[in-house]
């Protein structure tokens, strides 16, 4: 399989993490994403990390232009330039567990 971690996935899949299942969305733009939102964030280097979005990606205001803010499902907040990101999913809790 080609698409080991789905950081190229072009059609929905599912995770785990922990012990919840997550339907991951490749196919949501991020001007589409909301603040709230949980999102699969893969950076250029290093894991994945499961999110809760902060900013809205593309926000006008111009400090946080380069940056995304988002917040670990533990509420520790962090902030990743969007340039370190290879791909940013949407996601959400799969119903079926």
């Amino acid at each position: 399989m080609a698409n080991k971690d789905g950081r190229t996935a072009t059609k929905p899949y599912r995770v785990r993490v922990g012990g919840v299942w997550y339907w991951v969305d490749p196919a949501v733009l991020r001007s589409a994403m909301e603040p709230g939102d949980i999102v699969l964030v893969y950076p250029r280097a290093g894991e994945p990390v499961l999110a809760i979005l902060q900013d809205a990606p593309g926000s006008t205001d111009r400090a946080a232009a380069d940056t995304i803010g988002l917040a670990s499902l533990e509420g520790e907040r962090f902030t990743l330039a969007l340039g370190d990101i290879a791909a940013l999913h949407l996601t959400a809790v799969d119903e079926v567990q």
